[in-house]
């Protein structure tokens, strides 16, 4: 795999664009814990995005730079989180792929860590992709690439379900086995939301969350763990990309 921005110009310009796979980490810069770095969902999705690229020899594989300023406003109630406006984060995802789509690139992954991103990236997707024919562009969450029955096999009972999966037992794990040394152990702690229903009250004020910014229980949570998903996540998208962008598993 080959890093985007270490290629020069002319190096660009010899490649087979249209046959390359551009892939596209989007996280966040958002409050996780006490116990997890503000980079937690770039840092999962940057590890996805290394791991798939690797398994797949038959085509050009070129990493694009991580787009972190994303969309996180639920959580600038707490310190550190740095967020877009949602039309900001639409033009540009918009403007960042039609970047890529004008020089030639015809295939590309947007492999997704933050889950507020997602609306506005469509939207920017499709922005980008107007009116250009012969393209392809996949937008992955890569927690929608598990089946809560493979989540449930892992973590057991203590998983709450992906509504409540906010710092807890799956990113804690997640860290655990790609940044173990970026957890602070010592302040692992579970918490719980403060309404046990799925709604918004704007504006956004912390008492509407839980004050630690951990959804959910942390206890069980380990690197093997965190492992074992990224394994069921791998497994998923590399068929997905296989029968999408007819590359063969290398």
């Amino acid at each position: 795999m080959k890093s985007y921005v270490d290629l020069t110009w002319q190096e660009v310009g010899a490649l087979d664009r249209s046959g390359c796979v551009v892939v596209l980490p989007v996280g966040s810069i958002e409050q996780h814990g006490p116990h997890l770095p503000l980079s937690t969902d770039t840092l999962t999705v940057e590890h996805i995005a290394k791991e798939i690229s690797d398994t797949h020899g038959d085509s050009e594989w070129i990493l694009a730079p991580s787009l972190v300023y994303t969309y996180a406003k639920p959580s600038e109630v707490y310190p550190g989180t740095l967020s877009t406006n949602g039309e900001t984060l639409i033009k540009t995802a918009r403007d960042v792929l039609r970047s890529f789509l004008n020089q030639g690139f015809r295939k590309i992954l947007v492999i997704n860590g933050h889950m507020e991103n997602t609306d506005f990236f469509i939207e920017g997707i499709s922005l980008a992709s107007e009116g250009l024919k012969g393209i392809k562009v996949i937008l992955c969450n890569w927690w929608e690439f598990v089946p809560d029955d493979e989540v449930r096999g892992i973590f057991g009972p203590q998983w709450n379900g992906w509504v409540d999966e906010h710092a807890a037992l799956v990113e804690t794990s997640l860290m655990l086995h790609i940044a173990p040394h970026l957890v602070r152990m010592d302040k692992l702690k579970g918490d719980q939301r403060r309404s046990r229903y799925e709604f918004r009250i704007l504006p956004w004020e912390i008492e509407n969350y839980p004050l630690s910014g951990v959804f959910s229980a942390v206890e069980g949570a380990s690197g093997e763990k965190g492992e074992r998903l990224i394994k069921v996540v791998l497994a998923q998208l590399r068929s997905v990309i296989e029968i999408q962008f007819d590359v063969k598993n290398g």
